[in-house]
């Protein structure tokens, strides 16, 4: 019986970050997709000013709509929490991203516009 090793870093193969190689948990799956539903600060008091509206529009345009598998979105940086959410650190803060589970790659869905 032949043991498998989990992968201890991944190369992104999608996005800007194309080539550049991440450490993931061992955890992160490679066959479990998940669409990012919504961007949004959670509960955090955030301030409205020019680099916050900045960052959150730049995280909502990467993100909102989008089916990613669970090892991108980790070797992105996001902590994945459960099935439903997941924790996006950018611009010194950080953003929530509400996920729904997906059954594989698929094409961009139409994001959820909300203001914070």
């Amino acid at each position: 019986m032949t043991e498998t090793k989990a992968q201890e870093t991944y190369i992104v193969a999608e996005g800007k970050k194309r080539g550049s190689t991440r450490d993931v948990r061992p955890e992160a799956a490679t066959d479990r997709f998940y669409t990012v539903t919504r961007v949004h600060p959670g509960d955090a008091i955030v301030t409205d000013n020019w680099h916050t509206n900045e960052v959150l529009d730049h995280t909502r345009k990467n993100f909102e709509g989008y089916t990613f598998e669970m090892r991108t979105l980790e070797a992105w940086g996001a902590m994945v929490e459960n099935d439903r959410r997941a924790y996006y650190t950018a611009g010194g803060r950080v953003w929530v991203l509400d996920l729904e589970p997906a059954a594989g790659k698929k094409k961009r869905a139409q994001p959820q516009t909300a203001q914070v």
